[in-house]
């Protein structure tokens, strides 16, 4: 489940995600602030999220979550789907 909102230059990703490796929770939300769904996906990948979509899907995220990721660029941030908590930081653009 994957989307991709575009606000001016920027455009916010947005993913349900699993990394694969066992240290995050089975089912991540991932969002970030990127130029492109590509420089965004680099973004995610970097930060050990795995198997993203080369093209996103139709999935919108909240207005507030856009709103934190478009005022932070390059940052990802990541919470456990759908159990209603804050985004927390997981790294910024290298």
């Amino acid at each position: 489940m994957t989307g991709f909102v575009r606000s001016g230059a920027l455009g916010v990703a947005f993913a349900v995600l699993d990394d694969g490796s066992g240290d995050c929770d089975p089912n991540d939300e991932v969002l970030v602030a990127a130029p492109s769904w590509r420089d965004a996906a680099r973004l995610i990948r970097a930060r050990g999220y795995r198997n993203l979509p080369r093209r996103p899907g139709r999935l919108r995220p909240s207005p507030d979550a856009v709103a934190l990721a478009l005022g932070t660029p390059g940052v990802v941030y990541r919470r456990t789907w759908a159990a209603g908590e804050e985004w927390r930081s997981v790294g910024s653009a290298p």
